[in-house]
């Protein structure tokens, strides 16, 4: 097989035209309005970057970008027919992630027509190449035209329309992305030839005892021709090959490794991974070959019925190996608005930032895209599950128009993700698997609604209607459950996240929900907002998104505002930073939620302050709880990891690469091994939460103190922290008890003689707590190292009173510096040691310690 890949390409736009698809209006190739554009990319970003259109990620320019969409763009590329394909019966032109609905004209004779960016085109091209001069033109479809007209809400763009094309469901309008929808080539463009012996599919299955189970299947020319396959796999003191020879299109063998090493989460193991290269022979030439590497893991969803102490319900959870493994991580957001512009190294860099935070999932959500070959692949090494939705989100799809393209979308998609260690979840669809069971009764709690304000309205226009009740079920109940069931090789299926077994998918009580603090405050508090914590009275079985909001630093917003429209919060910030729950603007549940639980708010440095200390405060809360919850519960992932553009609502790193004050939140609360202070039903306990496969012996300290690091009481014990489970060792009754403000309890624990940091839990919040003004806080360089191109710097940092959100930032904003932890509290007397990644050596004199009272970046 050879391959050759297309490069030089352009764009233009034109006014759209009828459904011709053998006599189109062609644009004239000789004008001067071609633009150089790269593929993979997008049309938009090809505007943006020859300053035909302005940069939509600052303040409200997103407006001036909406008349992309009223036009059909064209590509065009030029080339010479590759060598020795003239006489190829077999020759293809192949369009991975073509995003709209195109056409594709070769030599002005249209090849084929492209209908789905969730899978590969193959277009059969034999015959129709000239040996030099061939002329290559794709017609993508406008957007306007397609979808009945302009935008409908300057938010939520065409609302459910968008249902009707298969193609990244975020950026038509979600209430953290503007409706300004990707267009054109968002991968590669190649031309494959000599390439009809060849393999079809690679497939394998492992299993804990060693076996791994392969599966082949050959193109027709290959079977008539006679064939054998070459099987070899090494690795971890493995060295085994296999010679397979069958007549058919499809032949199988297994394999057993001695002694396997086994595929483990982030935190529970490590990720040894088997290479295996695979090739085909005809008459005993090799014609075809693949390689890759895979890991053995066994994976199943675990259901049991709730602990006595919980209530009725039942448990939801994933076995890996079949150990219990309790889930942690974040939902993930393709990490630019047009995903055909998403870097590897972005991928790197976020990947690598949740194994910082000791997250060991992510969810792929429903409203994006599949991620290319390089994500799956970095949490194969990095041991981050992917919890994998199909992209359906929110709205019902017609599946009698759409039916041909989801069975080739997923079938293409299954077949190419189902070799990953990393895969653990298929899901049916974001936030849709409610739908269909009953009508949803109001009177059950506003917190388990899937309302979004604008963004969940619905056109009621005849022809844009979906009947839920007939093709929901169909969709997500039996299509998709049936061909990952036939071709997704032992990987678990769920129809939605959220899905719970009661009447309404969203319940807590079983299944996995989208339920959060947050919600609660805005929803269940009769507007006491600050009684957020009363969320955590129930117990949840497992919570694939629960969303908490914080703004981005003032840094940041001031990258992407106009300085015009830094503060006060006017119509640009209703239309950049947008509306969320029940049409709410964001940053009013800022100040409604992050008021009540700290104070009146007046400018936007203590916006920024307040409102990123709930977020904080409620990140850690929600791991917490969860944890403290095991065995009932088995997981839970924030909303959202990321971000897809310049915004201030939802993620805990920004799109500047900032991480907020939650995200170090997360990452303490998700440490493999944890100290847990938590209230419930009135009393307080005192927990070791062990995530980890062995048992741990720890000496803590534990009781209640003033805010001067006076002790009210105090007890010393050793605490055996079982594997694989928290471990509750101590608990006192609230009643009758009065805390003055600062009075907090705190929870100092030691393995093998190396002391973890103390945590704190305020008993009646954070308002009134009068905060040191000027702690004493002290920073010192206590050790530098190199690690390849990067300087590590440990600091310490002391205290001599009580240090509200002790931060650390550089003072020269040239230099990029990453801390190990941030925005920490420190008791009187504290000690924290943490380290500093840059690629620079650092200057002492340029460290900075901020805290409460200090101006926040």
């Amino acid at each position: 097989m050879k391959t050759m890949l297309l490069t030089d390409w352009r764009i233009a736009g034109q006014d759209p035209q009828g459904d011709e698809t053998q006599s189109p209006r062609f644009p004239d190739v000789d004008g001067g309005d071609w633009l150089p554009c790269r593929v993979p990319g997008d049309v938009n970003a090809t505007l943006v970057e020859h300053g035909k259109m302005p940069n939509p990620h600052y303040d409200t320019q997103a407006r001036q970008c909406y008349w992309v969409t009223a036009k059909e763009w064209w590509y065009r590329c030029e080339f010479d027919a590759p060598r020795d394909s003239g006489g190829s019966a077999a020759v293809e032109l192949c369009l991975d992630s073509a995003d709209g609905p195109a056409e594709v004209f070769l030599n002005r004779e249209c090849v084929g027509q492209m209908q789905n960016a969730f899978r590969l085109h193959r277009l059969n091209i034999a015959g129709k190449l000239r040996e030099s001069g061939n002329e290559l033109l794709i017609r993508f479809r406008s957007i306007d035209q397609l979808l009945g007209g302009p935008r409908l809400d300057e938010h939520a763009g065409w609302k459910n329309r968008r249902a009707w094309l298969r193609k990244p469901q975020f950026n038509f309008g979600w209430d953290w992305s503007l409706p300004l929808p990707s267009i054109g080539l968002a991968g590669p463009v190649w031309v494959e030839h000599d390439h009809d012996r060849r393999l079809l599919d690679v497939s394998l299955q492992t299993f804990v005892s060693g076996r791994a189970d392969f599966f082949f299947e050959v193109t027709p020319a290959a079977r008539k021709a006679g064939h054998e396959i070459r099987l070899s796999v090494a690795g971890h003191g493995t060295a085994i090959s296999r010679i397979i020879t069958r007549d058919t299109y499809r032949s199988y063998t297994s394999i057993v490794i001695e002694n396997p090493a086994l595929w483990w989460p982030n935190g529970h193991g490590d990720q040894p991974l088997y290479d295996y290269s695979v090739e085909l022979l005809c008459a005993g030439e090799v014609v075809d070959r693949r390689s890759g590497r895979f890991g053995i893991r066994e994976v199943q969803i675990h259901e049991e019925p709730f602990t006595d102490d919980a209530g009725p319900g039942f448990s939801f959870g994933l076995r890996v190996n079949g150990q219990p493994v309790f889930c942690k991580g974040g939902n993930w957001e393709t990490p630019e608005l047009w995903p055909g512009t998403v870097t590897d190294e972005q991928i790197d860099y976020y990947l690598h930032k949740a194994v910082e935070a000791n997250f060991n999932m992510i969810r792929v959500i429903g409203v994006g895209r599949y991620e290319p070959d390089g994500f799956y692949e970095l949490c194969d090494r990095l041991g981050i599950m992917v919890w994998q939705d199909f992209m359906f989100a929110s709205t019902g799809y017609p599946l009698a128009r759409l039916r041909g393209e989801i069975i080739a979308e997923a079938d293409y998609q299954i077949r190419r993700l189902r070799n990953h260690p990393c895969l653990a979840v298929w899901c049916g669809c974001n936030e849709d698997g409610y739908s269909w069971s009953h009508p949803f009764d109001h009177g059950q709690s506003p917190g388990l609604m899937m309302d979004t304000g604008v963004y969940s309205e619905e056109d009621t226009a005849d022809e844009w209607v979906v009947n839920r009740y007939a093709d929901d079920p169909q969709l997500y109940t039996m299509l998709l459950r049936g061909l990952v069931s036939r071709f997704g090789l032992g990987v678990p299926y769920t129809e939605s996240s959220p899905q719970s077994r009661d009447d309404n998918g969203n319940v807590p009580n079983s299944g996995n929900s989208h339920i959060s603090s947050w919600k609660y405050a805005l929803f269940e508090t009769d507007q006491q907002y600050d009684k957020w914590r009363g969320h955590f009275e129930q117990v949840c079985s497992f919570d694939s998104e629960f969303c908490i909001q914080g703004p981005c630093s003032v840094a940041t917003l001031r990258r992407f505002m106009a300085p015009e429209n830094h503060w006060p919060p006017n119509d640009s910030w209703i239309y950049h930073i947008q509306r969320g729950h029940a049409n709410l603007p964001h940053h009013e549940q800022h100040l409604m939620v992050a008021g009540a639980t700290f104070g009146e708010i007046n400018d936007l440095q203590t916006y920024v302050k307040y409102g990123q200390a709930v977020h904080a405060e409620m990140m850690r809360a929600e791991f917490d709880s969860a944890r403290r919850d095991r065995p009932n519960n088995g997981g839970t992932m924030m909303w959202s990891y990321n971000d897809c553009w310049p915004t201030s609502n939802w993620s805990i790193i920004d799109y500047y690469r900032t991480p907020k004050p939650a995200y170090f939140a997360a990452k303490r609360a998700c440490a493999p091994l944890t100290p847990i202070l938590f209230e419930r039903h009135g009393m307080f306990e005192f927990l070791i939460g062990n995530d980890t496969l062995h048992p741990a012996r720890l000496r803590v300290r534990f009781g209640l103190k003033r805010l001067d690091g006076s002790v009210l009481w105090q007890k010393t014990r050793m605490v055996r922290a079982a594997a694989n489970r928290t471990t509750r060792f101590h608990a006192c009754p609230r009643a009758d008890r009065e805390f003055a403000p600062g009075d907090h309890f705190f929870l100092a624990a030691e393995l093998e003689g190396v002391a973890m940091r103390e945590i704190m839990y305020f008993p009646d919040g954070w308002k009134h707590v009068p905060w040191p003004k000027e702690p004493g806080l002290q920073v010192e360089v206590s050790g530098v190292r190199e690690e390849g191109a990067r300087v590590v710097t440990a600091l310490t940092v002391t205290t001599v009173h009580f240090a509200r959100f002790c931060h650390l930032r550089y003072g020269d904003e040239s230099v990029r510096v990453e801390f190990s932890d941030n925005f920490f509290d420190l008791p009187a007397g504290g000690t924290a040691e943490l380290t500093a990644v840059s690629t620079a050596p650092l200057d002492a004199a340029q460290l900075r310690a901020g805290h409460w009272w200090t101006e926040w970046p």
